[in-house]
This record gives C-alpha cells, sequence and structure tokens, in this order.
C-alpha cells in the first residue's frame, strides 16, 4: 500500500524540527543519565493557533499512558495547560517544577494559545525497562518517536490530509504508549493497549504496510 501522505525529508533539518510553518519548533538534545529523551519545545507564537480549528490541531495530543515511563514537563517560558487525570492544571514558568506524570497515568497538556510570547517546555521520560543499560533510548519514548510522529502529523496538516488512525497507533505502540480510553483503570489499561496492538501493530503493521519509523522523518540525532 502507498503512503497516504508525501513524507518530508525533514531528517536533514538536523537537530530541530520546525512545524506548523514556524510556529512550534522542537529541539533534541542528550538526555541525562536515567531518561530516554530530552526535547525542548517552543510554540513561538502561541496565539496563531487561536486560527487553527480544534480537528487540525495535531500538536496537542490526544489523552495517552506510557505503560512504564515517568514522564516529566518543565515550563521554562510562558504557560501551559494539563490534564491529568480528567484534572486541569494550568502551569507558568514561575510555578514549581516539574509536573511529573507517572506511569499509566491518563494526561495530555497544550500550550496556552492566550499567552502573548513565547512558550518554551522541556519534555522527559524515564528509561524503559526493556532498554539495556548500554542503550537507555533503545525502546520507549525517544527522539525517533518523537521525530516521527511529529513529522506526520505536520505533514497531515499542510497536506489537508487526515492523519490515520492505524498509523498513529503503530507509532505510539512502537513507544510503549497507548491511547487512553476513558473509565475505570482496571478497564481503560488492558482495553486501550489491546486497541493499539490490533488496530496499530497488527492492522497498521502486517496489513497496511505502514511502519513506525521513516528515514525522511530522521532516526533522533541528538546534540551532544
Amino acid at each position: 500500500m502507498s503512503f497516504h501522505v508525501k513524507r518530508t525529508n525533514n531528517a536533514k533539518q538536523g537537530e530541530t524540527l520546525w512545524q506548523y510553518n514556524g510556529i512550534r519548533s522542537t529541539k533534541w538534545v542528550q538526555p541525562p543519565s536515567g531518561k530516554s529523551v530530552l526535547e525542548i519545545q517552543t510554540t513561538h507564537t502561541p496565539t496563531a493557533l487561536q486560527k487553527v480549528p480544534d480537528e487540525l490541531n495535531y500538536l496537542t495530543p490526544p489523552p495517552h499512558w506510557h505503560w512504564s515511563q515517568d514522564e516529566f514537563f518543565h515550563v521554562k517560558e510562558g504557560r501551559y495547560i494539563f490534564t491529568l487525570e480528567g484534572k486541569k492544571i494550568p502551569v507558568s514558568a514561575s510555578d514549581p517544577q516539574p509536573v511529573h506524570v507517572p506511569a499509566r497515568a491518563r494526561h495530555t497538556f497544550k500550550v496556552d494559545d492566550t499567552h502573548e510570547g513565547p512558550c518554551t517546555i522541556e519534555i522527559s521520560t524515564y528509561t524503559s525497562p526493556k532498554s539495556p543499560s548500554n542503550d537507555p533510548e533503545a525502546f520507549g519514548a525517544n527522539a525517533k518517536f518523537f521525530r516521527n510522529i511529529y513529522s506526520y502529523l505536520d505533514d497531515c496538516y499542510t497536506q489537508n490530509v487526515s492523519p490515520s488512525l492505524p498509523q498513529l497507533l503503530l507509532m505510539l505502540d512502537s513507544a510503549e504508549i497507548s491511547m487512553a480510553f476513558p473509565g475505570p483503570a482496571w478497564l481503560a489499561h488492558p482495553a486501550s493497549y489491546a486497541f493499539g496492538v490490533v488496530v496499530g501493530r497488527w492492522f497498521g503493521g502486517y496489513v497496511l504496510g505502514y511502519k513506525a519509523s521513516y528515514p525522511e522523518y530522521g532516526e533522533g540525532r541528538k546534540e551532544k
């Protein structure tokens, strides 16, 4: 099956990836010991997102959870709005940091599009238990995953094509992440995990021929 969007060669951009016609940029740097990724994300003109319909704002992730990695957010400038287990929490750079999201906690976040001026946030995750000690970035959320999913969603936005659910689920599954179903955790966790495996890994990967990563989107190189 041919890919449903034309993949932009974002790998040539190097360490910094630009999205939404320059509204946001993301840079990956060498994560500290015990972490699998460290990205610095800047929304340069948050108010420009007010003109983007909610259904086209792929910069805001859907509610999701990480299978085994705690995630940390450090707001460096501006303001962001976090949703953790259904509770909305606005966080500014002057507030206590970091925002800690435990593994298997339903969450999402977005930049406050009413904020005048740039908003910058650092995002990191603990190393996945699957990763060997000599390659802490091998599994789970890592720079390669983020580069691929950000690039893919940006291609969908600029080409006015709806993202493929199996493709998104395959990318998330490869990073040990699931879209978070509502409901009690004892039911939502296995249901959302199974949904990602069946629709993403099996149908998207084996039937439709999608990949979790593409060379045009980059391998997640990091600045030392």
